[in-house]
């Protein structure tokens, strides 16, 4: 039985790790989120969601013209759909479910965070960026 566990531990370390051309890299790794209302009027319960796991981070009220963000615990990236819900103005939006867009040029080592942009009343959208921290 501890054979089949070991075995089953190095198959999933393998898997984390990406091959590519000969050179193993390491998986992005996301530790936070930050939302950006960019609207006037303030939203409530804005939730990003990875349907797939189940795994959301969500901020209370983000007042207009302003941000929430919040860290947490190093994840990797998986490439799931990620939806983004919220309230505003006694209306509950969703972008319905998307894909997430890599930086061009991942820094291999340097964690990312998730930035999701509230444009206006039912236009959000999210992307990855990183910044080298030297």
């Amino acid at each position: 039985m501890k054979r089949y566990m070991l075995a089953g531990l190095c198959a999933l370390l393998i898997g984390a790790c990406v091959s590519q051309a000969g050179k193993t890299i390491t998986p992005l790794q996301i530790e936070g989120l930050k939302f950006e209302n960019q609207t006037d009027r303030q939203v409530s319960a804005v939730r990003l969601l990875v349907p797939a796991t189940g795994a959301f981070v969500s901020c209370g009220n983000v007042a207009r013209n302003s941000m929430c963000s919040t860290t947490f615990p190093e994840t990797s990236y998986t490439g799931n759909a990620v939806e983004i819900t919220w309230s505003q103005g006694g209306q509950i939006y969703s972008t319905g479910q998307f894909n997430l867009q890599l930086p061009d040029n991942v820094i291999e080592g340097v964690p990312a965070m998730v930035y999701v942009v509230i444009a206006a009343p039912g236009s959000a959208g999210a992307m990855i960026i990183q910044s080298k921290t030297d």
